[in-house]
């Protein structure tokens, strides 16, 4: 909102309104013309603008856009006077499609104007008196017929994305990560960054870590940003990556239910982004255990661990009763000493505060066994099943659409479009539910298999290398581990003052089937 100059004598103070729906090049220029074109509106019959209300970059058609400005107007308009309490007795637009496309809000801005005798109404083109019932109703209907307008090019553009979508051509916008201004052709560096991301993903690494690294290495988005999580996990879920296309929540698919291929070049193919939405889908915002089953809720809060052991260690110090104090252990940064500690938390915070033991060490005595275990699991491995036990359930649901459909397509007819309606909307969900359900159970099992596949030379060279320099990221690490050990409890010392490390009072509780 602007407020302008003061009110000149004997003339009749207005407000000016100005909306543009969509301001692509984000300078506000479109509003700012229709405010000049209001002042010479104004200034023709006399009146003189008190305040400028804009709603830039918002539309007037959807009904769950909320127009900040337009509300406060009415309420003005109401009151007769601004907040400041400058009194106003009109309002100036440059055309009525700025001010309303929908008959609701028409009649709204109409019972706003009018709540009050004497208030004035004009456009570039004429003064309206929207007191007389035939101009208010003139006015209704040309709402009416721009909302039927409105509708109409929702429609049209709607089939157009339908159609463009069922023949795999890309879509404008900007230029989605990964592809060159083609939008077709693959970025030469960005691509080979999406997939080794979308990999190191499904074999076990963080978002964070990941997008940590692209900030690191000055790696922008397409509008030159720094990466965030969300934005990353936006990215790697949509289906342009192995060349299908979502439309309305839904993958398109063609006339045998297959997903249509587009005619952009896919970087990753489409088992591996399957497996991406299955881990997705399986996390969704829990805590990930042992071959992705999803654990306990995490809080708003919630933030990547930094230690390679925290949440793992526990306190095996024993209370008075007999039974250990199994608190999980605490960091403690202790930069003179040049290492970090784990301890058990102070008893106000649920723990004994009796036990501590120094963290670098801890880490690499946990680390030889872990890593000795995957050494051991490589060695005896057996393929994951991927085969989906409800495959059969499936087929049968397909085949009952595609007869059902078929039915109703044949001439004659062999069932009623009333029967045909009202089955169809519960045959679809059945595929659809069973469609997800196998994406999701492959996914699993493909991404249960990227985690043993693995070049435990490789894993053993880049443990204790840092990140910066080709190391395995921290949650990679933490997986391996949450993968060979249930806890790893953390025996007293029976003695006071600092003691050498004692790596038989670590006791590994290790999962019973690695």
């Amino acid at each position: 909102m602007v407020k302008l100059a003061a009110l000149a004598p004997d003339s009749i103070p207005v407000v000016s309104y100005a909306r543009i729906s969509a301001d692509r090049k984000k300078d506000e220029h479109g509003v700012r013309d229709q405010h000049k074109i209001n002042r010479k509106t104004a200034a023709k019959y006399g009146w003189t603008i008190v305040h400028e209300f804009t709603d830039n970059d918002k539309s007037a058609a959807k009904a769950d856009v909320v127009r900040d400005d337009f509300e406060v107007m009415l309420k003005a308009l109401v009151a007769g006077k601004l907040s400041d309490g400058t009194p106003i007795r009109g309002v100036v637009v440059w055309m009525d499609d700025r001010l309303v496309r929908r008959p609701g809000d028409y009649e709204r801005f109409v019972d706003a104007l009018t709540y009050n005798e004497g208030f004035v109404y004009a456009d570039e083109q004429r003064q309206l008196d929207l007191y007389n019932e035939d101009v208010e109703a003139a006015g209704l209907m040309g709402a009416v017929q721009a909302k039927k307008e409105v509708r109409k090019i929702q429609r049209r553009v709607r089939r157009s994305h339908r159609r463009r979508a069922e023949e795999g051509t890309p879509v404008g916008g900007h230029r989605p990560f990964g592809w060159q201004a083609d939008r077709v052709s693959l970025h030469p560096v960005e691509a080979p960054l999406l997939q080794r991301a979308a990999r190191d993903f499904i074999g076990g690494r963080s978002l964070r870590s990941i997008v940590n690294e692209w900030i690191r290495e000055g790696v922008k988005t397409p509008r030159g940003g720094d990466w965030k999580v969300h934005v990353l996990k936006d990215t790697l879920s949509n289906p342009r990556l192995c060349g299908w296309r979502r439309l309305g929540g839904e993958l398109v698919r063609d006339d045998a239910g297959n997903p249509v291929v587009g005619q952009w070049e896919a970087i990753l193919t489409p088992d591996e982004w399957v497996t991406v939405q299955a881990i997705f889908s399986t996390r969704n915002g829990r805590s990930v255990g042992k071959d992705g089953v999803p654990g306990e809720v995490l809080p708003a809060d919630y933030r990547e661990h930094r230690y390679l052991l925290t949440g793992i260690l526990r306190c095996g110090r024993p209370k008075e009763d007999g039974v250990i104090c199994n608190t999980k252990l605490r960091v403690a940064q202790r930069p003179e000493l040049g290492h970090h500690v784990y301890h058990c938390p102070a008893r106000s915070a649920g723990g004994c505060g009796g036990l501590s033991r120094r963290g670098d060490l801890v880490d690499m005595y946990v680390s030889e066994a872990v890593l000795a275990k995957l050494e051991e699991a490589e060695m005896r491995k057996r393929p994951i099943s991927t085969v989906w036990p409800r495959e059969t359930e499936l087929k049968e649901a397909e085949a009952i659409l595609s007869e059902h459909i078929a039915a109703f397509m044949s001439k004659p007819r062999k069932i009623t479009a009333e029967l045909f309606y009202r089955l169809l909307p519960d045959l679809e969900r059945d595929v659809a539910e069973l469609r997800a359900e196998k994406n999701k159970y492959e996914g699993a099992a493909r991404a249960a298999q990227a985690r043993t596949d693995i070049n435990i030379a490789d894993i053993r060279k880049r443990w204790y290398l840092p990140e910066a320099e080709g190391g395995l990221p921290l949650s990679r690490k933490r997986l391996y581990v949450r993968e060979a050990l249930v806890a790893v409890i953390v025996h007293p010392s029976g003695r006071t003052g600092r003691a050498p490390f004692n790596p038989d009072l670590l006791e590994l509780i290790p999962r019973e089937d690695v």
